[in-house]
């Protein structure tokens, strides 16, 4: 697993990922995933590595929407979700979990690489958004 993403916690990595979601920074947003990280879609199916992953999220954002951080302009809801998030950190790995704006619980997995924490593994932040399975995701398992 590569990763250029240089968080220093993966807190640190949800703080900088929630923002780029609110803002809807789709290249941020796929920016804060390792090279061969899987995100859980709809019906089943994944996106998985780093393109996959953009063209989900662009997808989502595309079809309008309105993914589990909540609104761009609410700072103080931003920043309380991520202070309130649950975060298992043992050796590389870490478990982040938050509850997000419409009251689902989300669980990331993050890795630490030599250049910081990157998301490996996402089951939950696209996994009820129809509108991340649009088109141009052949290569979604």
């Amino acid at each position: 697993m590569t990763t250029t993403r240089g968080a220093r916690t993966p807190r640190e990595l949800l703080s900088a990922f929630v923002g780029r979601v609110a803002a809807g920074d789709v290249a941020g947003i796929a920016g804060a995933y390792a090279a061969d990280a899987v995100v859980s879609l709809p019906r089943g199916r994944e996106a998985a590595g780093s393109q996959a992953i953009e063209r989900a999220y662009a997808a989502a954002l595309a079809g309008g929407a309105l993914l589990a951080v909540g609104r761009p302009d609410d700072a103080a809801a931003l920043e309380l979700l991520v202070e309130s998030a649950r975060v298992i950190e043992t050796g590389p790995l870490s478990m982040v979990s938050f509850t997000g704006a419409d009251g689902a619980v989300r669980t990331m997995v993050a890795w630490q690489g030599e250049d910081g924490w990157a998301w490996v593994r996402d089951g939950s932040m696209l996994r009820d958004v129809e509108a991340a399975l649009g088109a141009g995701l052949s290569d979604v398992a």
